[in-house]
């Protein structure tokens, strides 16, 4: 049973509407909501939210008829129409697992997939294939490759799942089809890259604990993996350098970013320092960047990656692009998903900025599929 199916068990029966699904992404301190419609061989922004959560967000979840509430305001705080929306688990009830299906004889390609999903997720994942949910996504591998076909296992467990449409249908909302970040991410990433097909592009998602990579090659997803570097990490590090609590060293990095060697103003030494102190791990993020690259090529036949986006919390840091530049010899840009849209923005809406990212992308799937 795929995500899409178990999600269609808790659509509500409905009159025909041509207003598209709702990106819907309950993050860590708000719920993000997109809405698009295709337009003119694009894409068209009907609405976007990034609305704070009033409590912590374990204690809203708990409490159907606040959430209710919760999100009915955040509906109305933009011109979305309808309650029917696409959305994604949380990435740590979601794990994904990247395979090379070999080619069979007398099978359909479906027929393969299936088996070798079902295969890996037991033996590798190590999940019970009778109590999980799995999904798949292709990605893309050389041109002409004969040695099987590229996919994305996803694996979650079928409670998690029911649990959380039921927690969608208790915020009265319709779910369409529940998606995978990195698929969601790419398709992002695939509209702002626009018909520059050649070229390979990767996202570099900060997180608290851990961050992402992620590498599209023309419009196909081609690699997303986790890698141990994040907020969290590099607080604890400048922390314990400079005998700090972690949510002094916190603020220092969201106030002077993961340090500078230039400068000649009053904060120029600190900066100097966080420079120092961060540096092994800013190397070790530029191996993860390196590796990447190498493997881009391996599979591309020798393309390389022609532009890096930031996103999540260091992508707010002051000067990141520049410290990240100086990791990767590619051009750094920052995320922005309304690029996505042409560059609209509603009134207000640029406050949004970069949150938005993962509905974003959940839109996108909406807008293309009804």
């Amino acid at each position: 049973m795929t995500l899409r199916q178990l999600a269609a068990r808790f659509a509500r029966p409905s009159q025909p509407s041509r207003s598209p699904p709702i990106g819907a992404d309950f993050a860590a301190h708000a719920l993000n909501l997109v809405q698009a419609a295709p337009r003119d061989g694009g894409y068209a922004l009907i609405a976007a939210a990034s609305v704070p959560y009033p409590v912590a967000r374990a204690d809203l979840l708990a409490a159907p008829a606040e959430l209710a509430r919760f999100v009915g305001a955040a509906l109305a705080s933009s011109p979305f129409k309808g309650r029917r929306v696409i959305s994604a688990l949380p990435p740590s009830e979601v794990r994904i697992l990247p395979l090379t299906v070999p080619a069979t004889q007398g099978q359909s390609d479906g027929q393969a997939i299936a088996r070798a999903v079902a295969k890996a997720a037991a033996e590798q994942l190590g999940v019970d294939t009778g109590t999980s949910v799995l999904d798949y996504y292709p990605i893309r591998g050389a041109d002409g490759d004969t040695g099987g076909r590229q996919v994305l296992v996803a694996a979650a467990d079928k409670t998690r799942v029911l649990a959380y449409l039921a927690m969608l249908a208790s915020a009265r909302l319709e779910p369409v089809a529940l998606d995978i970040g990195p698929a969601a991410i790419a398709r992002l990433l695939a509209a702002i890259h626009g018909s520059d097909i050649g070229q390979s592009i990767l996202l570099l998602n900060f997180g608290a604990a851990r961050s992402f990579v992620t590498v599209i090659w023309g419009r196909r997803l081609m690699l997303d993996r986790e890698i141990d570097f994040g907020e969290e990490q590099l607080a604890a590090t400048l922390a314990a350098a400079l005998d700090l609590p972690q949510a002094t060293a916190t603020s220092l990095l969201r106030e002077h970013g993961i340090g500078s060697r230039a400068g000649a103003d009053a904060h120029a030494e600190l900066r100097r320092t966080i420079h120092e102190v961060l540096h092994p791990a800013c190397l070790a993020l530029a191996d993860e960047l390196a590796h990447t690259q190498v493997y881009v090529a391996s599979r591309t036949r020798g393309s390389t990656i022609s532009r890096v986006y930031l996103n999540g919390s260091l992508a707010r840091y002051p000067d990141i692009q520049a410290r990240i530049g100086e990791l990767i010899d590619v051009p750094v840009h920052l995320l922005d998903p309304f690029d996505a849209f042409g560059g609209a923005l509603h009134k207000d809406d640029d406050h949004i900025g970069r949150s938005i990212a993962l509905a974003a992308g959940l839109a996108l799937r909406g807008a293309a599929h009804g």
